[in-house]
């Protein structure tokens, strides 16, 4: 791994344990079980995606090359998904507005664990996961039709969704659902857009859609 790429995972371990203090301090007491699981759950995951993921990969998706079709998109999620924790810490910590039972958190936060593996399963089997919405001719982008891409074409943004729901349930917070409705529309308008755009640029793609019929759930949608 060469030191680019580890100064800048360095600074975003950083800024994420900055965000986690900052949701504490907003919540006012670090007395929140649910958010330490989840936090640390995180932090472990960081570790994971170093150690399995490739360092090309991850480049790719810290800071994308070519030009983004839909470069506002990113950072905007990136500010809605600060605005579900703040929201959930206010809500659970300071104004106990919320009340989800114990038994909900917890099978929430095993989703939430299981659309994150799915997360990196796609991200492990797709070479060209990248945060932009981009043809990687440069990085010789081909079809990809194993691991989850074998029954729906964009397991990324089905898994992330999964992440963003029952990670708000798992803090034990509904309010935090709120800012993470635009974040889900959001992932289908990118959905749509990345459709296109292999639809139309990328060899293959219109054979591989024949074969995988349903975008993000099988039989459904």
């Amino acid at each position: 791994m060469d030191r680019k790429l580890v100064a800048v995972l360095a600074v975003s371990s950083l800024a994420y344990s900055l965000m986690v203090a900052g949701v504490f301090y907003l919540a006012g007491t670090i007395r929140l079980p649910f958010f330490w699981a989840v936090y640390g759950f995180q932090a472990i995951l960081g570790l994971i995606c170093v150690m399995v993921l490739d360092p090309d990969l991850m480049r790719e998706r810290i800071r994308p090359g070519g030009k983004d079709q839909d470069p506002t998109t990113p950072p905007l999620l990136t500010l809605l998904y600060v605005l579900r924790y703040a929201t959930a810490a206010l809500d659970v910590g300071k104004f106990h507005i919320s009340t989800i039972p114990t038994a909900v958190q917890v099978i929430a936060f095993l989703l939430m664990v299981a659309g994150w593996a799915g997360l990196i399963w796609s991200m492990k089997v797709n070479y060209f996961f990248s945060s932009a919405i981009r043809l990687q001719a440069d990085r010789g982008q081909k079809v990809i039709s194993s691991g989850p891409y074998a029954y729906i074409r964009h397991p990324g943004y089905a898994f992330a969704t999964v992440v963003f729901i029952c990670e708000c349930l798992a803090l034990g917070s509904w309010l935090a659902l709120i800012p993470t409705l635009p974040m889900v529309l959001i992932l289908i308008k990118r959905t749509f857009m990345e459709e296109q755009m292999l639809d139309s640029d990328l060899e293959g793609y219109a054979d591989y859609k024949k074969k995988v019929r349903y975008r993000w759930i099988p039989r459904i949608w």
